[in-house]
């Protein structure tokens, strides 16, 4: 009886101490981490204006160089299986302002860059 209950108990813990796979965007829905990277986009844009105190233009600029075509695939073919319509009921997430840091902070531009992936790899762009 004793180690019927501890092995339910190890069970247990077992299933608590790491998420498996699948729990992540790999759920979500497409719109939804669409919407998710273009929040971490809005945030790595007034990180770089606000706090690095780069040009609102040149930033802009930056962005679309390097995230342009890809963002305008992945939109392409969201907008092929969901509609327009879709997209503009996802709209624009509300984002919260991050504070300035003591040094630039890389991590929302890296990580808008990372779910542009997911989805590239998801909608067969790549």
């Amino acid at each position: 009886m004793k180690a019927a209950i501890a092995f339910v108990a190890a069970v247990a813990l077992a299933a608590c101490a790491e998420a498996g796979t699948g729990t992540g965007w790999s759920r979500a829905s497409d719109l939804s981490v669409y919407s998710s990277a273009h929040a971490y986009a809005r945030i790595a844009w007034e990180q770089e204006v606000m706090c690095a105190g780069f040009n609102p233009a040149r930033v802009t600029a930056g962005f679309e160089r390097e995230f342009g075509a890809r963002d305008a695939a992945v939109r392409a073919a969201l907008v092929r299986l969901h509609g327009e319509a879709a997209l503009a009921r996802n709209g624009t997430p509300y984002v919260a302002r991050v504070g300035c840091g003591d040094l630039p902070d890389g991590q929302w531009r890296d990580r808008y860059s990372r779910l542009l992936r997911v989805l590239e790899i998801r909608l067969g762009l790549i």
